[in-house]
C-alpha cells in the first residue's frame, strides 16, 4: 500500500518532518504564554491576512483554521529571536461565511487596505478559486489553503502561491486504492458531491484515479449533489434510494453537516455501504456529528494521525489537540515562519515568496511545486456505540 503511505516516495522523512513540528508545537503550547521583557518596542510589522468562514454552516473549519493559525504567531510574539530584532506579526482575520464573492472583497481589502504580504489559511475551494489570481496578480503569497483543488495546483505553478497540504488527486487515489483492496467493484462506487468547484474538484480527482485502474469506466460515476452552503440533501438521498443498486462505497467531496445528514440516512437504506470522506471534513468533527447508528466510515488525512504525536499534549489553556484543523493552521504558520525567519532584509511578497521556495525544495516531495505536504493517511472513524475512537488504517 506504498501509494496510500506516501504519494511522494518518502513516507519516513516526511512523517518525521511533521511529526517532529508538531511536538516541539505541543511542547510550547503545555504551559502559558509568557513573554520575556527588557525588549525594546517592534520597529517591523509583518502583516498576515485572511479571509475565512468565521459564519455560517462552514464556520467550525474557518475558526478552528484561525485559532491554530493565531495560536503560532502569538508564540512567535512572545519569543525572544523576534523580539530582539524588533519583529512582530500581526493577523488580521476577515469572515467570507464561505461565500466565494465575499472572499475576494474581503481579500482586495486585506492587500490594499491593510498591505499583507501574505494571506494564508483560506477555507474552501470556491472562495479561493476567486481569491488565489488577485493575490497573485498583486504579488501576495498565497499560502496554506485548506483545499486540495487542481486550481491552486498549475503546472508550472502560479509565482505566489503555495499549498501546505497534499492534492486532492492524491487524497483520492489512496481512497480508491482501499476500495479496491476490499474487493468492492469499481461499478458500485457513487459520490456524494457539493454543487461547485470543490464537489467538482473531487469528482475530476476519481475520474483520474479511476482512469489508472479500468479507463473509460470513469465516464459512469454515480453522482448526488447538493447546494453549497444548504442542508437541501433531499435530491442526492431520493437519487440514492432510487438506484436499483445501492452504492457499496460512497465517497463525499461536501461540507460537514450535509455529509453527515447524508450519511445518516444512506446507511439505514444501506447498512452494507461504506463511506469515505475527503480531509476537508474534519473527521473529529464528524464523528460528533454522527453519535448513534453504525456505519462504515473512513477518512482521507493529510497530516500525521493525532494519536502518534500528540499524547498528552494540551494547549494553554489545558484543552487537548483534538481538531484536524487547528492543528494544520499551526503547523503551516510554522513553515511559514521558518521561511520569514531566512529572509535577510525587508519581508515583502516577494522575498517572502523567494523564501518558501527555496524551503519548499528541501522537502520531501517534487521540488518546484510549490507544495509543502505529500502523505496521505487513511483514518477509521467510529461513533460511541462501537469504539469512540479513530483508528489508524495504513
Amino acid at each position: 500500500m506504498d501509494s496510500i503511505r506516501n504519494s511522494a516516495g518518502n513516507y519516513r522523512l516526511a512523517l518525521a518532518f511533521a511529526c517532529s513540528v508538531f511536538l516541539q508545537a505541543g511542547s510550547a503550547l503545555a504551559s502559558e504564554l509568557t513573554c520575556a521583557d527588557n525588549f525594546p518596542a517592534a520597529t517591523k510589522i509583518v502583516k498576515l491576512g485572511m479571509s475565512t468562514a468565521l459564519s455560517g454552516p462552514n464556520q467550525y473549519l474557518g475558526l478552528s483554521m484561525s485559532q491554530g493559525v493565531r495560536a503560532r504567531i502569538d508564540e512567535a510574539n512572545c519569543a525572544a529571536e523576534w523580539r530582539r530584532q524588533g519583529i512582530q506579526f500581526e493577523l488580521i482575520v476577515l469572515d467570507d461565511n464561505y461565500d466565494p464573492q465575499i472572499a475576494a472583497r474581503n481579500t482586495q481589502t486585506l492587500i490594499e487596505d491593510h498591505k499583507v504580504v501574505a494571506i494564508v489559511g483560506n477555507v474552501g475551494t470556491p472562495t479561493a478559486e476567486k481569491s488565489w489570481q488577485i493575490a497573485n496578480e498583486k504579488q501576495v503569497v498565497f499560502y496554506g489553503a485548506y483545499t486540495g483543488a487542481n486550481l491552486l495546483r498549475l503546472n508550472p505553478p502560479a509565482p505566489f502561491v503555495f499549498n501546505y497540504r497534499p492534492s486532492y488527486d492524491q487524497e483520492m487515489e489512496a481512497v480508491v486504492a482501499d476500495i479496491v483492496a476490499r474487493g468492492i467493484p469499481i461499478k458500485s462506487i457513487g459520490l456524494f458531491l457539493q454543487n461547485d468547484s470543490f464537489g467538482n474538484a473531487g469528482l475530476a480527482a476519481l475520474q483520474k484515479a479511476l482512469e489508472k485502474i479500468c479507463g473509460d469506466c470513469q465516464q459512469d460515476i454515480f453522482q448526488m449533489r447538493y447546494e453549497r452552503n444548504s442542508l437541501k440533501t433531499g435530491a442526492a438521498v431520493e437519487e440514492f434510494i432510487a438506484a436499483e443498486v445501492k452504492p457499496r462505497a460512497v465517497i463525499l467531496a461536501g461540507s460537514l453537516e450535509p455529509s453527515a445528514e447524508f450519511i445518516r440516512f444512506a446507511q439505514r437504506l444501506s447498512p452494507v455501504t461504506r463511506f469515505y470522506c475527503l480531509s476537508f471534513i474534519s473527521p473529529s468533527a464528524l464523528q460528533k456529528k454522527l453519535v448513534v447508528g453504525r456505519y462504515q466510515l473512513t477518512s482521507s488525512q493529510v497530516l500525521p494521525e493525532q494519536s502518534a504525536m500528540t499524547a498528552g499534549s494540551t494547549n494553554a489553556t489545558g484543552e487537548a489537540y483534538t481538531n484536524e484543523v487547528y492543528r494544520e493552521g499551526y503547523m503551516e504558520t510554522q513553515l511559514l515562519l521558518d521561511a520569514v525567519a531566512a529572509i535577510q532584509g525587508s519581508v515583502t511578497g516577494e522575498t517572502l515568496r523567494q523564501s518558501l521556495a527555496r524551503l519548499e525544495r528541501q522537502l520531501p516531495g517534487n521540488p518546484g511545486d510549490q507544495q509543502m505536504m505529500n502523505n496521505v493517511w487513511l483514518a477509521q472513524v467510529y461513533n460511541h456505540e462501537q469504539s469512540g475512537v479513530a483508528a489508524s488504517v495504513k
